[in-house]
């Protein structure tokens, strides 16, 4: 007889998803291993901080059923968007998982995390079983559930097929019929192989410790709100958010390099006026609907920065 979890798990896997499932009961773990991670590595918490203390482990205790922690792994493809500038169009690559990228407070609003949701949600209704987005430490939970194993760029890879996906965390009041909790393991290939930390722009990634130098990382630079530090090399950007030079080179990826989708494309004008800053008020409802397109309206103030290090040369 097929269990919930493995129903569940069929069910997902229809929609191209990937899913692990762990009980409730290793939330103490999750939190204690986030705690050592803190006490080992004494910069993590000047330049991921804010991240770690985003976590919410107390809607946990109001979820007084909750029996099990679900990770979602939905997998995204490079994009690539188009800005027109100098009378030439300017492709600019976009990595995996940042349409699906929100902040905590408006990831109900967002379009597409919703949809995921609604599946999830419509899957458990069958057998009488809800379910809660929030905001939990994705990559440790895959790797822990045996979804993901880590990278030695500590991205992580689904069942070792790649690292181009989203993740989101759902707890649930589904009975955890087959607890697949796992130690946190590295890829077997990253043992011999240090594509990832040769082509990182920054040194972030090392050989002396596992754990990257996020203070160091691009992809931390380019979310930051703070202008860019001084001692970042303007070619060290390579894309619009993030940075996708560690995953380019990862020989797992290899199957995904090539499938990039093109989202959309901004006139000479439109780019004009995101590379000057005019205020979102002020575009054309077009203009609005491309930057809702490529995720980029909460991340708006970010936009005109990281392009302008891309293609700002071509300003005339």
């Amino acid at each position: 007889m097929t269990s919930i979890t493995d129903e569940f798990i069929n069910k997902i896997e229809s929609y191209g998803f990937k899913a692990g499932i762990i009980s409730i009961k290793h939330i103490e773990e999750i939190q204690t291993d986030i705690a050592k991670i803190n006490k080992e590595y004494k910069d993590v918490n000047t330049s991921i901080g804010k991240y770690l203390k985003a976590f919410d482990y107390n809607s946990i205790k109001e979820f007084s059923k909750a029996a099990s922690i679900i990770v979602i792994a939905v997998p995204q493809p490079m994009n690539r968007i188009y800005f027109t500038l100098g009378g030439k169009k300017r492709p600019v690559i976009m990595p995996p998982m940042y349409l699906l990228n929100s902040s905590i407070e408006l990831e109900e609003k967002h379009k597409k995390i919703s949809e995921v949701t609604l599946i999830i949600e419509n899957i458990l209704s069958d057998r009488n079983l809800k379910v809660k987005k929030i905001n939990l430490p994705c990559k440790l939970i895959a790797s822990r559930s045996g979804l993901a194993e880590y990278g030695k760029n500590n991205i992580c890879y689904i069942n070792n097929e790649s690292s181009f996906y989203w993740m989101g965390v759902y707890i649930s009041d589904m009975p955890c019929e087959k607890d697949s909790w796992q130690k946190s393991k590295v890829m077997d290939i990253c043992e011999k192989c240090n594509l990832c930390s040769k082509n990182c722009p920054t040194g972030a990634i090392s050989n002396d410790r596992f754990l990257i130098r996020a203070s160091k990382c691009v992809t931390l630079q380019n979310e930051s709100e703070k202008d860019f530090p001084i001692w970042l090399n303007i070619k060290s950007h390579n894309s619009i958010i993030g940075c996708i030079r560690c995953q380019i080179v990862c020989p797992i990826n290899r199957n995904q390099i090539k499938a990039i989708e093109d989202l959309v494309e901004f006139d000479e004008k439109e780019t004009r006026m995101i590379l000057t800053k005019v205020p979102l008020s002020e575009l054309s409802d077009i203009t609005y609907k491309k930057l809702e397109l490529i995720n980029f309206v909460e991340y708006y103030d970010l936009l005109a920065r990281n392009l302008n290090v891309l293609i700002g040369k071509y300003i005339n």
